[in-house]
């Protein structure tokens, strides 16, 4: 990828939802936060970097105690990991909250790869890798172990399957990103609505992705029957 090319791209799609948007109220969901309001660090657990790319942690500057693990690397995983979180809280599981920053105008901070951001609440560790037994023995909400199989199996992934054990004696499902089958170059392109050349990158996108509709009306009506 020439230098340069992932910030070009940002500014398209930033352009693009700017036009969009034009004329709409504020977005005032709790779950959306503006990126002015925390702090960021890096944040590399285990001296590693996953496929979600380097991670950051977030603190809010009111109240530093509230943190969280910010993704920012891809644009799929903002997006699935947020739609995934909201879909197995409407189930019942527990999962860490989720959070969706908003890039400000103004935010001069180079942390960021691309806008789309999702924060993941922090989560204090008793175990970060419990086999069975311990999250059996230790777990009070250890029969959820099999409800995330479960999920795991019906969205097909094939990324690691993580439930680790916390300091509230509960496991939560973490690292989501793969449970979707949009992938990050969909995304990227979906989000630029304008003529480049010959063609409008969101139109294309739009089209081939209407062979996922009857995954979406599957999922419309499982929600449906749960709420």
């Amino acid at each position: 990828m020439p230098p340069g090319f992932d910030k070009l791209m940002m500014s398209l799609r930033l352009e693009s939802k700017r036009l969009e948007n034009q004329g709409k109220p504020p977005i005032t969901s709790p779950d959306v936060v503006q990126t002015l309001d925390f702090t960021f660090s890096k944040f590399c657990p285990l001296g590693r970097v996953g496929d979600s790319g380097p991670l950051l942690l977030a603190r809010q500057k009111e109240d530093r105690h509230k943190r969280y693990v910010v993704k920012h690397a891809y644009t799929d995983c903002a997006c699935n990991e947020y739609v995934y979180t909201k879909l197995a809280q409407a189930m019942g599981y527990t999962m860490p909250g989720a959070l969706l920053f908003q890039l400000a105008p103004t935010e001069k901070r180079r942390y960021f790869k691309t806008e789309y951001i999702i924060g993941i609440r922090y989560l204090d560790l008793k175990i970060e890798s419990p086999s069975y037994p311990e999250i059996r023995e230790m777990a009070t909400n250890w029969k959820e172990y099999f409800s995330f199989l479960g999920m795991y199996a019906m969205f097909r992934e094939v990324d690691s399957f993580e439930t680790p054990l916390a300091t509230d004696d509960k496991i939560y499902r973490i690292d989501t990103t793969d449970a979707f089958p949009i992938s990050n170059y969909q995304l990227d392109m979906a989000g630029i609505n304008r003529v480049i050349g010959a063609s409008n990158p969101h139109a294309i996108l739009e089209k081939r992705l209407f062979i996922l509709r009857p995954f979406r009306c599957a999922i419309k009506k499982l929600v449906r029957f749960i709420l």
